[in-house]
């Protein structure tokens, strides 16, 4: 996309934003809030104070402190500015997606779903589907993020639930390819929808387009 915001762009404008916020920030504070080592969040802020946008100053107890430069707060803008624009056309294409995907299963049995994954790309598919008087029956947290409320392995759902779905729908925010490899080498004979944004081939047509 001509808009797309790259994650050193994700991770710039961060840190931008935490100098901005904050009196005193550390590497240590960077890497904990970005959850990323802390090598990286240094060559993080190297390139930063390289590109002109921080300057370093010395505070008490013999630390390092950041302030943002003239540029730094353009930047900042700018960054801001291509974030808004990038996240209102990826909005639009993921809804977009699963409004296919919602045609598709109002059509069949019981126009129902599973739902694989959490985050912002579930509570996009929950508002599309709602709309369609598409059921989602449960969600199933494969890569572990921690949402107590969700199931953690397909293996947990009852088989009641299971039997009232006519199909499980990717809806993972962070790595929907690997969300996708775990369920579709699983048990479950369910078929599984990816959208079309994730930009997923099963290995089935991988093998096919191989020959």
């Amino acid at each position: 996309m001509e808009n797309n915001f790259t994650l050193h762009e994700r991770h710039e404008l961060r840190v931008l934003e935490l100098i901005e916020e904050r009196d005193k920030l550390t590497q240590r504070g960077v890497a904990a809030d970005l959850e990323i080592a802390i090598g990286m969040a240094n060559s993080l802020i190297k390139r930063l104070v390289r590109k002109g946008y921080i300057k370093i100053k010395d505070v008490p107890s013999s630390r390092y402190g950041y302030y943002l430069t003239p540029q730094g707060f353009l930047a900042k803008s700018q960054l801001v500015s291509k974030y808004i624009a990038n996240s209102v056309k990826f909005f639009g294409e993921v809804r977009r997606d699963f409004e296919a995907i919602a045609k598709q299963v109002s059509k069949s049995k019981h126009r129902s779903v599973g739902c694989i994954g959490t985050g912002e790309i579930l509570e996009i598919a929950q508002m599309v589907f709602q709309s369609h008087n598409v059921k989602i029956r449960f969600v199933v947290d494969v890569l572990g993020h921690g949402e107590n409320q969700h199931y953690k392995d397909l293996t947990d759902v009852p088989s009641a639930l299971i039997g009232e779905i006519d199909y499980l729908v990717i809806t993972e925010s962070e790595r929907p390819h690997k969300a996708f490899e775990i369920v579709s080498t699983g048990k479950c004979k369910t078929s599984v929808l990816p959208p079309d944004f994730m930009k997923i081939i099963p290995k089935s047509d991988l093998n096919k387009l191989a020959r």
